[in-house]
């Protein structure tokens, strides 16, 4: 497992890994993106099933910025961050799995960037916030409940996950990266 930091342009360090399957990538990157109390080890079952599936996974630890005071500002640089480990790591478009408040990020990151995200997983998302102005419309977007499946029942999140990505086609190998 490949680790790494990105240093952003404000400075913010960010922590990262990168797990492949030792066959190769067969289907499109995949970016875990946790809520303000994740961390990236939280998906370690879920990056094994992943990456036996082909896909190259990255997850991260987010910022935690204590010093933005304002939802907006804290959820821009989230965003910003997402969008320059992918151009970092050059795994553009991505599928964006997001856990929490995380899919605030993977939402705006989809809206603001869109050529950087292939679909969106959205887990356990906060009552309401989906918008109709949301990027759902443009990109495939599966949208599950704690109770359906969560980080922590991996097998049942790998299934949903994979049954996504097939229907989608997002697992043909024309969307394979190196």
């Amino acid at each position: 497992m490949p680790r790494g930091t990105l240093i952003t342009p404000d400075g913010t360090r960010i922590a990262y890994r990168t797990d492949l399957s030792p066959r190769g990538p067969a289907g499109p990157p995949v970016l875990l993106l946790d809520g303000p109390t994740g961390h990236a080890g939280d998906w370690d079952d879920l990056t094994a099933r992943l990456c036996e599936d082909g896909h190259r996974v990255v997850r991260y630890e987010a910022r935690r910025d204590e010093r933005a005071t304002e939802e907006m500002r804290g959820a821009a640089a989230a965003t910003a961050d997402a969008a320059a480990l992918l151009r970092h790591l050059g795994l553009a478009p991505a599928v964006l799995v997001a856990r929490s408040e995380a899919g605030r990020t993977a939402r705006q990151l989809a809206q603001t960037a869109p050529h950087l995200v292939l679909s969106l997983i959205l887990l356990d998302e906060p009552p309401g916030a989906c918008r109709n102005d949301d990027a759902h419309d443009t990109h495939p977007t599966l949208a599950l409940r704690a109770d359906q499946a969560t980080p922590h029942d991996p097998h049942t999140l790998h299934e949903a996950i994979g049954e996504f990505l097939r229907r989608t086609g997002a697992t043909r190998k024309d969307a394979a990266h190196a």
